[in-house]
């Protein structure tokens, strides 16, 4: 990775990431560093810690950094997750906040203090922003910009679904080999994926299936696989995650059974037997679903963002 220290900018937004592995929550900030190039105000600049494990999978890998994190020299501040903990009580120019979870709202969780400082949040699906505004502590805008796929990732749909059965549990081992087992005693050909691949891996994978059965933890802000498989064609079985309401919709685009080991391997047997007519429903709707969730119409929403952001050293 390349270091640079370049001079402070006054149009500098500032990015942040602590990298130890492939997630959907870093490749989201990836696409929001690259939408902030073709920003009018602001030249984004990423520092990535000292202590992050850099791999072939991290998206800015090969990219541009800056070798000290220095808030006070920006414009403006770009943060997520617990990128908080790294700024000052009181930055002195604007933040905004990309919100992913609905755990965000969780009085336990160590997201949740941070609500209450300035900034515009930005949040990944409806669900997040209800959550987080229903706190009563939110200090700032809140705008709904949808997480948007980059289709240029995407490989295209398998000529043959090979994986008649995929069970996608990285986030949820335990209950993925409870699924995949109690298939298998169905008499079932599954496979069961029970830790992260490459992302390219992963992708090739959802192309090849023809069902795709995704785990995603209990409050996701929009999960971001589900909405993949839905992208490549599978059949989706996902149960409920909140913050992926919009895109699985039970019967219209995708099966959401209970989040229960017994449930969803009953609705995955029931998936793979839909009739031809049924799952050519299932994938238009989806196919419909997947088009509003497009980089290009994030991008235009994360500029307008920018664009309204007061002047340096004010506050959202």
């Amino acid at each position: 990775m390349d270091v640079a220290d370049p001079e402070p900018s006054p149009g500098v937004l500032l990015f942040r990431r602590d990298y130890h592995g492939p997630s959907g929550g870093h490749l989201k900030v990836w696409h929001y560093y690259l939408h902030a190039r073709e920003s009018r105000r602001f030249t984004p600049r990423l520092f990535v810690t000292p202590a992050s494990r850099i791999d072939d999978a991290c998206p800015w890998r090969g990219a541009t950094t800056l070798a000290d994190w220095r808030p006070g020299e920006a414009a403006a501040l770009f943060v997520a997750g617990l990128d908080w903990e790294a700024l000052p009580d009181d930055p002195g120019r604007p933040v905004i906040n990309l919100v992913q979870g609905v755990r965000h709202a969780n009085p336990s969780d160590p997201r949740y203090r941070h609500l209450g400082r300035p900034a515009a949040r930005i949040c990944v699906s409806d669900e997040v922003a209800r959550a987080i505004t229903a706190t009563g502590i939110v200090n700032g805008p809140v705008h709904v910009i949808p997480a948007a796929l980059d289709a240029a990732d995407l490989p295209p749909p398998a000529a043959t679904r090979d994986i008649p059965l995929l069970v996608a549990g990285s986030k949820q081992p335990a209950l993925a080999r409870d699924v995949a087992g109690r298939l298998r005693d169905r008499g079932l050909a599954v496979t069961c994926l029970t830790t992260a691949l490459p992302r390219g891996a992963f992708l090739d994978h959802l192309a090849r299936a023809e069902v795709a059965v995704l785990l995603p933890l209990e409050t996701e802000g929009l999960f971001l696989p589900a909405l993949e498989a839905l992208a490549l064609g599978s059949l989706v079985v996902c149960p409920d995650c909140i913050g992926n309401r919009a895109i699985c919709r039970d019967r219209v685009t995708a099966l959401v059974p209970a989040f229960d080991a017994a449930a969803i391997a009953e609705t995955a047997r029931e998936a793979l037997a839909l009739p031809a007519a049924t799952r050519r429903a299932l994938r238009t709707a989806a196919a419909s679903v997947v088009a509003c969730h497009g980089l290009a119409e994030e991008r235009r929403a994360f500029l307008a963002v920018l664009d309204h952001l007061p002047p340096t050293g004010g506050r959202p």
